[in-house]
């Protein structure tokens, strides 16, 4: 199945940027936070902020000093006075382009001027809106709304955000037919209109086409209208969950596109889900290799064996004998350690649906050869050194106490910091030290060599390799991982500076990798490992230019990289040796 997704589609301006003042908000308010009603239409975002501790105001009666919200959509100005009167903190978080509607409607209901919202009554943004009226303020959604209008001398018109722009045209020619003096200001957003239209376009080239976004969001609502108006089969979903997948499957092309309220994540969760399913298709050889790679991917098999070829490529560095226990002890802690984190990661079932659904599919395979990876690689290393015993067991207690509290309250409170997750960029930090532990130390620790700037080296390499493939990846998460509070490396500097650093890291390391092999640091296979870092910038350019999206062939390529060193050294070792 090929899938199109629509270039609009996903949170506007507005909608994102009150997510990321309610987010911030999180880290510096110490008191409770409200949200003058829901924050946006989707109810999945709701629950997820919900659990952090964002409440929804209702009728009751605020406590003094807490922090109230405005939401995108605005509310009337004397409620918000209101709630300034009853001692609440006031963050507004009301769209830019609904504020702008706000101040044309206060100027002419000022200059005598009844108001006409061309949009949905009880929507929020209108209800808002109707509060600069100053009493004058209709709402008209249908002709005959129209015809219903009282007989006005002057009246001014506008339109909700996210109001169809066929109905405002058709609405305004009513109006203007009936009143003799009109003013008319075409306030719908601009990105509701680029959705519109391209939803139009996209129709026309797709056989189907899913909306994701929330029922009660009019403009994901709006968009399932266009889409079915142009006579092409038309889904809503609130999640991938919901898709009708065999269904689906008779159609080759399949548009997706999400509401303004709708956060990428769930979007990309939709697509990730229409290309999985088209795996478990029966029919060609293709197929069966495409279900193939998948299950390497998902069960984590790929990246532990590139674990065992930095182990190999690292003991080659330092002129170390290449053992197969040095592999296997690399990959058997890397297997379960990452089957561990999928297990316990509260994120990952918003960042990787497909993951999700593979590791509730095949969930006692993973888990008893998660754990038996585990014991092996004690075992290992117990039988190489004792010393090597001692690094794996920290590594694995410290991989198991990652999200336990284990600061004591008062200093946690002080610092903001209860469990090592919460550090930021921690994640990516701790897996780059273990990989350089597991693939540059145990294998010089557990051979008659001493240490040498080698092994500094091969150390920087390994991890320098596994911070950028991690980085990366936390980009791609960057959207779910900040709802649910993960302090990574992207929440922490934001998707551009994260890749300016990635980028930065890469060429360092192809500096010092090509230099300590001019000077004799290294030995000649640190200028064809110069191919990993050319590698390295390969994919990462192809991910900020938006030429590949997320899904098994990103994963599939990033891993890659690991399994390109283990190669390049098994070409370059003249004894080829790893068993």
């Amino acid at each position: 199945m090929k899938v199109i997704l629509a270039r609009t589609a996903g949170f506007c301006m507005g909608v994102k940027r009150a997510m990321e003042l309610v987010l911030q908000a999180i880290n510096r308010q110490p008191g409770k936070i409200y949200t003058y009603g829901p924050l946006i239409h989707n109810p999945q975002v709701l629950e997820l902020l919900e659990e952090r501790g964002i409440g929804i105001l209702t009728n009751d009666r605020p406590e003094p000093g807490c922090l109230v919200v405005i939401r995108a959509h605005g509310i009337p100005p004397q409620e918000k006075e209101q709630l300034q009167s009853l001692g609440c903190q006031i963050m507004d978080a009301t769209c830019p382009r609904v504020a702008k509607v706000q101040s044309i409607i206060r100027k002419w209901a000022r200059q005598g001027y009844d108001t006409i919202i061309v949009g949905d009554e009880d929507h929020p943004e209108v209800l808002g809106l109707m509060g600069y009226t100053e009493g004058h303020g209709h709402v008209v959604r249908t002709v005959e709304d129209v015809a219903r209008l009282p007989e006005r001398e002057r009246v001014l018109v506008v339109a909700q955000t996210t109001q169809s722009e066929s109905v405002f045209r058709d609405r305004v020619a009513a109006i203007q037919a009936r009143f003799p003096e009109v003013q008319v200001f075409n306030t719908i957003c601009d990105a509701t209109a680029s959705r519109q239209a391209e939803i139009q376009q996209l129709a026309g080239e797709v056989e189907a086409v899913v909306v994701v976004g929330g029922r009660s969001s009019g403009n994901t609502q709006r968009l399932v209208e266009i889409a079915r108006a142009t006579g092409v089969p038309t889904y809503h979903v609130e999640t991938e969950q919901e898709l009708n997948l065999e269904e689906l499957r008779r159609f080759q092309t399949v548009g997706v596109t999400g509401g303004a309220s709708t956060p990428h994540w769930l979007i990309s969760n939709v697509v990730s889900m229409l290309k999985h399913d088209w795996a478990y298709r029966s029919g060609s050889l293709t197929q069966l290799w495409q279900r193939l790679w998948r299950f390497l991917i998902k069960s984590n098999l790929y990246v532990a064996l590139g674990a065992g070829c930095l182990s190999y490529t690292s003991s080659l560095l330092q002129d170390v004998e290449p053992l197969w226990r040095y592999f296997f002890v690399a990959f058997c802690y890397i297997y379960a350690m990452h089957i561990l984190n999928n297990f316990t990661d509260a994120a990952s079932k918003l960042n990787d649906p497909v993951q999700t659904r593979f590791y509730g599919r095949h969930r006692r395979f993973l888990f008893i050869s998660g754990a038996l990876a585990g014991i092996l690689a004690l075992v290992l290393g117990l039988a190489l050194t004792p010393l090597a015993f001692v690094f794996i067991l920290a590594m694995s207690v410290l991989g198991l106490i990652y999200n336990l509290n284990i600061f004591p309250s008062g200093l946690g409170s002080l610092l903001k910091i209860h469990r090592l997750k919460e550090i930021p960029g921690s994640k990516a930090i701790f897996t780059s030290l273990a990989w350089g532990v597991l693939a540059a130390l145990i294998p010089v620790i557990c051979s008659e060599r001493s240490l040498t700037p080698a092994t500094a080296l091969a150390f920087l390499f390994v991890a320098g390799m596994v911070f950028i493939r991690s980085g990366l990846f936390e980009i791609q998460a960057l959207e779910g991982d900040r709802i649910v509070g993960k302090e990574t490396l992207a929440v922490a500097l934001g998707k551009d500076n994260t890749l300016v650093l990635l980028y930065s890291l890469n060429i360092a390391l192809m500096f010092i990798m090509g230099g300590a092999t001019f000077f004799g640091f290294l030995p000649t296979l640190g200028y064809a490992l110069l191919g990993c870092g050319g590698y390295a910038l390969g994919y990462l350019t192809i991910y900020r230019r938006g030429n590949l999206e997320s899904g098994l062939l990103l994963e599939g390529l990033v891993e890659g990289n690991m399994i390109l060193a283990g190669l390049i050294s098994f070409l370059w070792d003249p004894y080829n040796r790893i068993f």
